[in-house]
C-alpha cells in the first residue's frame, strides 16, 4: 500500500505565467539575434558584443567583463525557467526566470548606458532584448505568486 503522495497541480493557475514567462523570454532571446551595435560598417549582435567587450568599451573589466563573457547562458535560463514552471514548480521557475531577466536586462540596460565613444552606435536589440527581460520577469514574478498554491495533496489513482 503506498502513502499519500504529492502531486503537480494542473497548469491551470500557472498559465498566464506561463504564456508572459515564454512571451518575453522568446522577445529576449530574438532581441539577443538583432543588432545591438554598429561599429563602422558592421552591425554585430549580443554575441558578438560579449566576444569584443574590452575593445568596444562596454565592460573593459571587472564583474561587468564576466557577465557579457557569460551571456550566452540567458538563452538557456529563460527556457529552462519556463520549462520548469510549465512541469509545476512555479517558485523554482520563477526564480531562475527572474535571473535570467535581471541578467538580461541589466547587460542590455549597460550597453545603451554605455559611454558614448563616437565609435559605437547603440541599434535596436539592445532595446528589445530588455522589454523582453521585463516582460519575462512580470511572468517570472507572477509565477512565484501563484506558486504558494502549486501542490494538491491527494491519492495516487490505485484506490484503497
Amino acid at each position: 500500500m503506498l502513502g499519500p503522495m504529492t502531486l503537480r497541480a494542473p497548469l491551470g493557475r500557472r498559465a498566464g505565467a506561463v504564456v508572459v514567462m515564454a512571451a518575453g523570454g522568446l522577445l529576449a532571446v530574438a532581441g539577443s539575434f538583432l543588432p545591438w551595435v554598429r561599429t563602422g560598417s558592421r552591425d554585430r549582435n549580443s554575441y558578438d558584443v560579449f566576444r569584443v567587450v574590452g575593445r568596444l568599451g562596454f565592460a573593459p573589466d571587472g564583474p561587468a567583463a564576466t557577465a557579457m563573457r557569460w551571456w550566452p547562458v540567458v538563452p538557456l535560463l529563460a527556457a529552462a525557467a519556463v520549462v520548469v514552471v510549465w512541469w509545476g514548480w512555479a517558485r523554482w521557475g520563477g526564480a531562475l526566470g527572474s535571473a535570467a531577466a535581471i541578467y538580461g536586462g541589466v547587460v542590455g540596460v549597460a550597453v545603451v548606458a554605455a559611454p558614448e565613444s563616437g565609435l559605437v552606435e547603440v541599434r535596436a536589440g539592445t532595446i528589445v532584448t530588455t522589454v523582453g527581460a521585463a516582460i519575462l520577469l512580470v511572468g517570472s514574478i507572477a509565477a512565484v505568486v501563484v506558486g504558494a498554491g502549486g501542490t494538491v495533496k491527494g491519492s495516487t489513482g490505485r484506490g484503497g
